[in-house]
């Protein structure tokens, strides 16, 4: 309980850290071709060699080669369904959030190459987001039944959640992440707002109003200091909260050289030291600045 007090009471004195937080220049450095429709989120291979793109509206996951983002390879065609999420579990399978066809997919790759080797599907309906513990636990979150279940050696053992803006309430959950303190974070855009659950799944704390005014938060990633780097989908923005959950900073995306856009409803992201890769949604198209705090 002590820890429950910790995080709670952290988050109430959110606003105090407000004043200090940094902003972190993004300088622009590559993006991707113009391929992609609708692309969420994205995760590095455990060797950091490929980028994986969950390709929503072209029903497969796409391969980049991390720093030019140029696409070397093609996952799941004609077997995935408007794909959300994408992580890697300790044995380097790629899960997917296969969301039209109501699954969690199974994929050995190697590289560029992958093959579908077996699904979760039991509790979920449109599952947009999927993380794996240190123990090797999966959790996924539904958008359609407001709820977030886990698996242990591919067999549920908790179902939590039902509609609505409470404790373990939710309203289109989406991404999910196992923090290094052990704590899970879930994205409650519906709510506008982030929920942090104990590995069990029990409540523990909430992010979001007052300090936050999140406006559909979707996706998020975290780096080995415990940061989250949240995707603020409306707000067009990336925010930075540290291990606390405090406001540790906000990045500044915009013109960081000619012809450059700023991100239009961006949803999915992945961080590895000062390289940030971010899904610019509405500009259908993946995106790598290098952070430079002030």
């Amino acid at each position: 309980m002590h820890g429950v007090v910790a995080v709670i009471a952290s988050l109430l004195c959110v606003t105090t850290f407000a004043a200090h937080a940094q902003r972190v220049t993004a300088d622009l450095i590559a993006e991707s071709d113009g391929d992609f429709s609708r692309p969420r989120d994205i995760v590095l291979s455990p060797d950091t060699q490929f980028l994986y793109v969950a390709d929503t509206g072209n029903n497969v996951v796409k391969v980049l080669e991390p720093k030019s983002l140029r696409t070397i390879g093609v996952i799941g065609k004609k077997e995935l369904s408007s794909p959300h999420d994408v992580v890697f579990d300790l044995e380097g399978r790629l899960l997917v959030a296969d969301t039209g066809n109501h699954r969690v997919a199974i994929l050995t790759v190697d590289g560029a190459q992958g093959k579908l080797t077996g699904t979760l599907r039991e509790s979920l309906r449109r599952p947009q987001g999927v993380a794996v513990g240190p123990d090797g636990a999966v959790y996924v979150t539904s958008a359609s039944r407001d709820n977030v279940v886990k698996f242990v050696e591919d067999a549920l053992v908790a179902d939590v959640g039902v509609s609505g803006g409470g404790p373990n309430e939710f309203f289109r959950p989406h991404d999910i992440e196992v923090t290094t303190d052990g704590r899970i974070v879930i994205a409650d855009p519906g709510n506008n707002r982030l929920q942090i659950l104990s590995p069990d799944l029990a409540y523990v704390a909430e992010i979001g109003e007052p300090g936050f005014i999140f406006n559909e938060p979707k996706y998020f990633a975290s780096d080995r200091r415990g940061r989250l780097y949240v995707v603020d989908r409306y707000n067009n923005r990336i925010v930075i909260l540290n291990r606390d959950y405090e406001l540790f900073g906000r990045v500044a995306t915009g013109k960081r050289r000619e012809g450059a856009r700023i991100l239009h409803q961006p949803e999915g992201a992945e961080i590895s030291g000062r390289r940030l890769w971010v899904s610019d949604t509405g500009h259908h198209r993946i995106v790598l600045y290098r952070l430079k705090a002030r």
